[in-house]
C-alpha cells in the first residue's frame, strides 16, 4: 500500500503533464476572456458599438495595404541578412513572413515563427540555427527602430516620459546584442571554425553554434546593416500608418507621432504568448496608452477593438493564399518529413552563395 501511495504524485505528474498542451489553449483563452470583459466592464458599451457603426471605413484599404507592406519591407531585410549564405527570392521570403503572421493568429504560443523555420529550413537547405539566427536578428533590428520611436516621443510628448526607462532598456539590448553578435560572427564565421570537439553532444552542440554563427555574419558589415536597419524602420513606419489610418477611421485627433509609440506597445503586447495572438492584453495596452494621451477611455476601447480586428482581417485572406503559393504541405508544418539527403532544393526558392 505504501508503494502505491509513493507512487500516486508521480502518477499525477505525469497525466498533468499529458494533459498540459490540451489546457494551455483554454488558459490562454480564459486569460483574454477575463482581461476583454475586464475593460468592456469599465467602458460604455453602447458608445462602443455607436463608434464603431459610425467609422469611416474608406480608410481600411490604407490600413490594409500599409499593413501587408511591413511584411514586404521584411521580407527585404530577411534577404539582406540571409545574403552571406543564400540568394533568396524575395516573393518567396514575402510569403514566409505572411504565413508567418497567420498562423501566429491562429495558432496559440506565436507557432507562426516555428512554421516560418521549418518552411524555409525545408525550401532552401540551411540549417535551422542559421535562420533562427537571422531571425533574432530582425529582433534585434526591431528593438533598435522602438527604441529610436521612443526617444522621439519622449522628446515630444510630456505624456510619453513614462516610458524613458523602457528605452534605457532597448538602447542596453541593441547595444549588448550588436556586440554579441558580431563576437559571435566572427568566431564562428565560415571556412575557420576549428575542429569539433570530442563527443557527440559537445560536436552537436559545437556545430549549432557555427552554424548560428554563420546566420550573423551580415552583422560583420557595415553597409548591410544599414540596409537591415533602414528596412527595419520602413517596415514598422508603414505599421505606423496603419494604426494612423485606424484611428483616422474612427475619428480620433492624434498626431501621428503618436501612432509611433503605439506600434512599440501593441508589438510588446503581442509579443509574449500570454493569450492568444495577443488578444485582451492587446486591447488593455493600447487602450491604457491612448489614456495617457488624454482619450477618452471608451474611445481608447473602441480604438484598440477596432485596431487589432483590422491588424488581423488581411491575414485571414492573404495567409491561405500564401500558403498555397508555397505548396506549403502538412509535413511543412508537422515536421513529419526531415528533407532527404541530396533531394534538389527548388532554385525558385533559394541558390547557394559561391562567393563566400
Amino acid at each position: 500500500m505504501g508503494v502505491r501511495e509513493d507512487q500516486t504524485p508521480i502518477r499525477n505528474r505525469a497525466v498533468a503533464r499529458r494533459l498540459w498542451p490540451y489546457l494551455r489553449p483554454i488558459i490562454q483563452l480564459a486569460i483574454a476572456a477575463a482581461l476583454l470583459g475586464l475593460l468592456l466592464w469599465r467602458v460604455d458599451l453602447t458608445q462602443v458599438r455607436d463608434d464603431l457603426s459610425q467609422a469611416t471605413l474608406w480608410w481600411l484599404p490604407l490600413a490594409f495595404g500599409a499593413n501587408l507592406m511591413s511584411d514586404w519591407f521584411r521580407a527585404i531585410r530577411l534577404q539582406q541578412l540571409l545574403a552571406p549564405l543564400k540568394r533568396f527570392d524575395l516573393s518567396f521570403l514575402f510569403g514566409t513572413a505572411v504565413l508567418g503572421v497567420s498562423c501566429n493568429l491562429a495558432l496559440p504560443f506565436r507557432a507562426g515563427e516555428v512554421i516560418r523555420v521549418q518552411v524555409m529550413r525545408r525550401r532552401s537547405g540551411l540549417k535551422a540555427s542559421n535562420i533562427v539566427a537571422s531571425i533574432i536578428s530582425e529582433k534585434l533590428l526591431d528593438i533598435v527602430a522602438f527604441a529610436g520611436f521612443i526617444i522621439l516621443g519622449v522628446v515630444l510628448y510630456q505624456e510619453a516620459r513614462f516610458l524613458w526607462p523602457l528605452a534605457i532598456a532597448y538602447a542596453a539590448i541593441v547595444v549588448a546584442g550588436l556586440l554579441i553578435a558580431r563576437s559571435l560572427a566572427d568566431q564562428w564565421r565560415s571556412g575557420d571554425n576549428g575542429p569539433m570537439p570530442d563527443g557527440r553532444l559537445r560536436a552537436r552542440i559545437s556545430s549549432e553554434l557555427r552554424s548560428f554563427g554563420e546566420g550573423l555574419q551580415s552583422f560583420k558589415s557595415v553597409r548591410a546593416l544599414f540596409r537591415c536597419s533602414w528596412t527595419s524602420y520602413a517596415a514598422w513606419l508603414c505599421e505606423a500608418a496603419m494604426y494612423y489610418a485606424c484611428g483616422r477611421a474612427l475619428g480620433l485627433e492624434l498626431s501621428p507621432a503618436v501612432y509611433l509609440l503605439v506600434v512599440v506597445v501593441a508589438t510588446i503586447a503581442v509579443s509574449f504568448p500570454l493569450t492568444w495572438a495577443g488578444l485582451g492584453v492587446f486591447e488593455v495596452a493600447i487602450t491604457s496608452l491612448l489614456v495617457a494621451f488624454g482619450v477618452n477611455e471608451t474611445q481608447a476601447a473602441t480604438y484598440a477593438i477596432f485596431s487589432h480586428v483590422v491588424l488581423a482581417l488581411p491575414y485571414f485572406a492573404s495567409g491561405p493564399i500564401a500558403a498555397m503559393a508555397l505548396k506549403v504541405s502538412p509535413s511543412d508544418i508537422f515536421f513529419l518529413r526531415s528533407q532527404p539527403k541530396g533531394e534538389a532544393l527548388d532554385p525558385a526558392y533559394a541558390t547557394v552563395r559561391t562567393d563566400r
